[in-house]
C-alpha cells in the first residue's frame, strides 16, 4: 500500500441526535466527520429476494490513512453513493499507517 493507491475522495459522516428533557430524540442531523483520500474496491455483489422488493447488495473494501476517529456506525459518501460500514475499522499492517474496513451498498431493484 502506498499513498499513490489512494485515488478516491470520500466523506465519512455520522448522525448527531438532539434530545428533549424527557430523553426523546427530537432532531437528527448528518455531520461530516472528515473528507479523506481512499482506495475503494468492490469485492462482492449479491441479490436477495427475501424482502418484498429485490435488493442488490454490493460490498466494498475501503482503505484510508490511519485515523482514530472512524466509528463502526459511520457511513461513507463516495461518488454519490451511501455506504454503510459493516466491519469494525482495523489497523491494516499493525503499524498505524493504514485503516481498512468493509462497506455495503444496498440498491433496491429498479434504482441505481
Amino acid at each position: 500500500m502506498s499513498l499513490d493507491d489512494l485515488t478516491e475522495r470520500i466523506s465519512v459522516v455520522y448522525f448527531e441526535t438532539e434530545r428533549n428533557t424527557r430523553g426523546d430524540i427530537v432532531k437528527t442531523s448528518e455531520v461530516v466527520r472528515c473528507t479523506v483520500w481512499a482506495k475503494v474496491l468492490p469485492i462482492a455483489a449479491k441479490t436477495t429476494d427475501t424482502t418484498p422488493a429485490r435488493e442488490n447488495i454490493v460490498t466494498y473494501r475501503v482503505t484510508i490513512r490511519h485515523r482514530a476517529d472512524i466509528k463502526p456506525d459511520d457511513e461513507i459518501i463516495w461518488r454519490g453513493k451511501r455506504l454503510k460500514i459493516t466491519t469494525p475499522p482495523f489497523d491494516l499492517e499493525a503499524r498505524k499507517c493504514w485503516l481498512q474496513f468493509e462497506c455495503m451498498e444496498v440498491v433496491q431493484d429498479g434504482k441505481a
